[in-house]
């Protein structure tokens, strides 16, 4: 075990010397024309059946808080991720949650995985609601808490789905992909990669869709939680969202001897992170945390077990990762296309296609 966790930080430091140097910039194609800001979102092309069984949800007691919906990654399951953590912490504060899996554990198309977080929101929100109606909940509107792509794709959501943007008041991220990351440039530049893989690049036309006209919305504050030593998002900046209502804090502004904490640790088992995301959750501003406080422990409060088992759990998840993304090695070598709801010129063209055919 010992083994394992030795060389992936070894790993995750020459990651961090040898890639410090890159800085995102954008760059993405001039000549494609987004839908407008406040378009209506396109129909399900999954069955609601499809949506319905990847979403689980847990009602606690505590109805003063909002609902949470917490997403994973690519190669990530829900209950691989969250059990012995944050869904300790939920059931003891007694606060509801939902948990979403991504399908195809995040590798596959994008575009067709956004759905199942638009049906998520939707459902949770109508719960709610439907609550505030009965007297038993005053806020209806959900927080969401997503882990590297699951802190990235709600805002694929949000952009395109706009009816959703009033049910959502914060979305937090531990890592996320929001700018891409080279760390997939380099291994599809040499490898076929599993389609999310490659959507996931730097300008990417799914990330360029992503950030299009508008990154955020002023009704919704968002926090991304990151670490200095996360060997999977890199260059650093890609995650971080430079507008007035993003936080972007990372755990060694706070904790700077903390170089064990990297893309799983910022919000899955780190005390600090634990602190940072709490304070977000109950809208608290950041001078309320004190690095003395946030780096006082090691592991959040939900993780009660012991160091060997912590230990492998930690190992687990980055052997799963590994295995996950090596099944799914060899699918393509090139992004799929952007879908014609995402993009105005593949309606247009579409149109001119179909009067020609009309003559």
């Amino acid at each position: 075990m010992l083994y394992y966790i030795e060389n992936f930080l070894c790993f995750s430091c020459i990651c961090t010397f040898i890639l410090s140097t890159y800085v995102y910039a954008t760059d993405c194609d001039p000549s494609i024309i987004y839908p407008p800001l406040n378009q209506p979102g396109p129909s399900y092309t999954v069955p609601h059946s499809n949506l319905s069984e990847y979403l689980k949800c847990y009602e606690g007691k505590n109805h003063r808080k909002r609902w949470i919906l917490f997403i994973p990654g690519s190669t990530e399951e829900v209950e691989e991720l969250y059990s012995w953590n944050w869904m300790r912490v939920m059931n003891k504060k007694k606060w509801s949650f939902c948990t979403l899996q991504l399908p195809e554990k995040g590798l596959g198309d994008l575009q067709i995985a956004a759905e199942y977080i638009v049906f998520a929101i939707r459902k949770i929100y109508k719960t709610a609601t439907k609550q505030k109606e009965k007297g038993i909940r005053n806020k209806t509107r959900i927080n969401i808490i997503g882990h590297s792509l699951g802190g990235a794709l709600p805002r694929f959501a949000l952009r395109f789905w706009p009816d959703i943007r009033i049910m959502v008041n914060h979305l937090i991220g531990f890592g996320p992909t929001n700018h891409g990351t080279i760390m997939a440039d380099k291994v599809c530049d040499l490898l076929r990669c599993p389609i999310s893989v490659t959507q996931q690049r730097i300008n990417s036309s799914f990330i360029c869709a992503l950030n299009s006209y508008k990154e955020t919305f002023p009704s919704i504050k968002y926090t991304n939680i990151l670490s200095k030593f996360d060997e999977i998002v890199r260059p650093l900046n890609s995650s971080e969202i430079n507008e007035k209502n993003v936080t972007n804090i990372y755990i060694q502004d706070l904790c700077p001897f903390r170089i064990f904490v990297e893309h799983l640790g910022a919000g899955i088992y780190d005390y600090c992170g634990y602190l940072l995301t709490i304070n977000a959750l109950n809208s608290r501003s950041l001078n309320k945390i004190s690095s003395d406080k946030c780096c006082e422990k090691m592991l959040m409060p939900g993780i009660n077990i012991s160091t060997t088992e912590f230990l492998s759990k930690v190992s687990y998840s980055a052997e799963e990762h590994a295995r996950h993304l090596l099944m799914n090695f060899g699918e393509v070598k090139q992004e799929p296309e952007l879908r014609c709801p995402f993009r105005t010129d593949c309606i247009l063209r579409k149109k001119r296609v179909k009067t020609i055919i009309l003559r």
